[in-house]
């Protein structure tokens, strides 16, 4: 946390409390940017939350989105954090690193990915996906890459025999 600034956004016009300068202010405001990039990523995916290394105890704490998200508005709004009870045999899983998190939304808006493609359903299982942007379906696992692919290739004109060919040239699980 504590990442790079960016301007915009709802986050920028929060006031500084006294507890906190306003170098510190501005990562705060940028780390609950970052968590809501994280969460509008990952959630589709089945991830309930961000975890982050504690370097005082040594441990990775694991943070539901909600609560981080609160963790992070009282630090801005009062220059402290509420004390809460740690999460009860949080399942690693369930929750994606902060810095990998941070690397692979930078990473997905670098490539301009962020733009993809959505789908209604899982081509495998038939799913109906609340969430059109997961890169898996939820419920059998099948990677979703590569109906997005056929559909952007069909989009630009290229016929269904073309388009089976190249993605089986290129290796993608069917």
């Amino acid at each position: 946390m504590g990442g790079e600034m960016d301007d915009g956004e709802e986050f920028d016009e929060i006031e500084d409390p006294e507890g906190l300068d306003e170098r510190e202010s501005a990562l705060v405001r940028q780390d609950l940017r970052d968590l809501s990039r994280f969460e509008d990523t990952f959630s589709g995916e089945g991830y309930r939350g961000v975890s982050v290394f504690c370097h005082d105890c040594e441990e990775e704490h694991y943070y539901p989105w909600q609560m981080l998200r609160e963790n992070l508005q009282a630090l801005l709004d009062t220059g402290e954090t509420p004390v809460h009870e740690p999460a009860f045999a949080p399942d690693p899983d369930q929750y994606v690193p902060w810095e990998y998190a941070r690397g692979y939304v930078d990473a997905v808006a670098d490539l301009g990915a962020a733009q993809r493609r959505e789908l209604r359903s899982c081509q495998r299982c038939r799913l109906q996906l609340p969430d059109g942007r997961a890169n898996f379906c939820p419920r059998c696992g099948t990677p979703l890459l590569r109906e997005r692919l056929r559909q952007a290739l069909h989009a630009r004109g290229m016929g269904r025999e073309a388009i089976e060919d190249l993605l089986r040239e290129s290796g993608l699980p069917g």
